[in-house]
């Protein structure tokens, strides 16, 4: 099996310095240690962390069985090798439609997908149209490029809501 990139926040790094990543792939926490975090000023940063405030993105190694180490780590998407994209941006659709990662967390990746310009056409209309984008709409709205709102609102079928009488709860936050 291949390495597939993973990513999330982290949560909590104990005083001796062992943490736990949740995992897009895998059902049980992933071990990391403080040590594996190189850059000085990362670890700066770290130690005086506040809960969630940090992403990482990350490869891990399969020990003992089912339970997983982190093998590298990386700061942000830029820093990943290209080789690792592809799966990543499949997987970051699923999570969208389907996953359990938090939203926030979801478009904290989306944003810097989008920072790298790295999306297509094809991806960006995938997560316009994922299950749990099409629940709370808004929550994309600050990630949008005014094109994207307009395509975006073309996608929510925004012009036939307007006339109808019974708008979503949300349809008076798109701009």
């Amino acid at each position: 099996m291949t390495d597939l990139l993973d990513f999330c926040r982290v949560k909590k790094i104990d005083e001796k310095g062992f943490g736990f990543l949740k995992s897009l792939y895998y059902p049980y926490d992933i071990f990391f240690h403080f040590s594996q975090i190189k850059k000085d000023e990362f670890r700066d940063k770290l130690n005086d962390m506040k809960r969630g405030e940090f992403f990482l993105y990350f490869l891990s190694k399969e020990v003992d069985g089912r339970k997983r180490k982190v093998k590298q780590i990386w700061y942000s998407l830029k820093d990943v090798p290209e080789e690792y994209y592809s799966s990543f941006f499949d997987r970051i659709i699923v999570e969208f439609q389907i996953g359990r990662t938090n939203l926030f967390d979801l478009l904290y990746a989306y944003k810097e997908i989008k920072e790298l310009n790295l999306l297509t056409d094809e991806l960006t209309e995938k997560i316009l149209t994922a299950n749990r984008i099409l629940k709370l709409p808004t929550t994309i709205i600050p990630y949008l490029t005014t094109e994207e709102i307009v395509l975006f609102k073309k996608l929510l079928n925004y012009d036939q809501l307007k006339i109808s009488d019974n708008k979503p709860f949300w349809f008076d936050d798109i701009p």
